[in-house]
């Protein structure tokens, strides 16, 4: 099984100018390039009660389905709508994948009162247990706040508790906003290296970093990892570690303030509870020019061997 996750750069599906929607049909080859049997989605964008047609849509153009269950109100999707008109969504691919009843659960602004889930960011969360040849996996979709340190804090623990209860084999595709904290085999160093801590210093770095000044005033800072701690130690591991090289996501697109500064990130991520990580034959970067010339996020992809993977006990 192949399951991939992309962030689509405010994909509407109906642009108004052609240049967007030249971009956007480069999205939909570049989906269909992966050749993805599930996939994780970020940046559907339009207004909250339009989240499943988006969803809907992008699957109709590109092979796949979200669609969980038909009910008298309507067709189901697995969507989460965020507070900034921007949501998440898992498509897959009809027949061989279907959606388990009863397992989707939403966390967004366009679902919850909760503050952890509103204000400045569009932190937004969809699992869904999807049936893959016999053995059901929860799989998740997830962008993290782009503001609020603290806040992403706290949705890294939400999302864990959200994505592993009950237990049994997880895999969560996300734009995590945040470096990754996951070591090298053996206990080593960080798979990712710190893009910020050599850096001079520029302001949106306070949503990224974490500093200290000295009595002299002298500043230092470095990547705040917190989030991708939280995953680590509570049991979904990062499996860009299973790839021999470490690879950007980001840093690519003409427009990239970081790409600009010549700092090149890796924030796409899967994330595998250990019934899975060690079923996980290849991680990637999908890396073509396709990719660059169609969003600011290059999509991230693992292959799976679905007899290796446990069932949770």
């Amino acid at each position: 099984m192949r399951f991939a996750s992309y962030n689509l750069l405010d994909w509407t599906g109906t642009p108004t100018m052609q240049v967007e929607g030249e971009r956007q049909q480069r999205v939909v080859d570049t989906i269909v390039a992966l050749r993805a049997d599930v996939l994780a989605v970020q940046e559907l964008k339009g207004p909250a009660r339009e989240a499943g047609r988006l969803a809907a849509q992008l699957g109709q153009r590109v092979g796949m389905t979200s669609l969980v269950e038909t009910t008298v109100d309507g067709p189901v999707q697995a969507v989460a709508a965020g507070d900034n008109t921007l949501h998440v969504a898992v498509l897959w691919r009809p027949g061989s994948v279907t959606a388990v009843p009863g397992t989707l659960r939403r966390f967004g602004g366009g679902q919850s009162a909760d503050p952890v889930w509103r204000g400045p960011g569009w932190g937004t969360l969809v699992r869904v247990g999807l049936d893959v040849g016999g053995r059901t996996v929860m799989v998740g979709s997830y962008h993290a706040p782009v503001f609020g340190r603290e806040r992403r804090v706290d949705q890294a623990e939400t999302v864990l508790g959200a994505m592993t209860r009950p237990a049994g084999p997880v895999l969560l595709g996300s734009d995590s906003n945040t470096v990754g904290a996951a070591r090298r085999p053996g206990g080593g160093d960080f798979f990712d290296p710190d893009p910020y801590a050599d850096r001079e210093w520029f302001a949106d770095l306070v949503h990224q970093c974490r500093w200290e000044t000295d009595a002299d005033g002298r500043r230092w800072h470095w990547a705040d990892r917190r989030p991708a701690e939280v995953w680590e130690l509570g049991g979904l591991h990062d499996t860009a570690v299973r790839s021999p090289v470490w690879q950007a996501t980001t840093g690519h697109w003409p427009t990239c303030d970081y790409g600009r500064r010549g700092i090149a990130r890796r924030i796409d991520t899967i994330h595998a509870s250990t019934h899975v990580f060690d079923a996980v034959t290849r991680h990637a970067v999908f890396d073509t020019p396709l990719a660059r010339a169609a969003s600011d996020h290059l999509p991230v992809f693992v292959d799976i061997d679905l007899t290796q993977v446990t069932d949770g006990r």
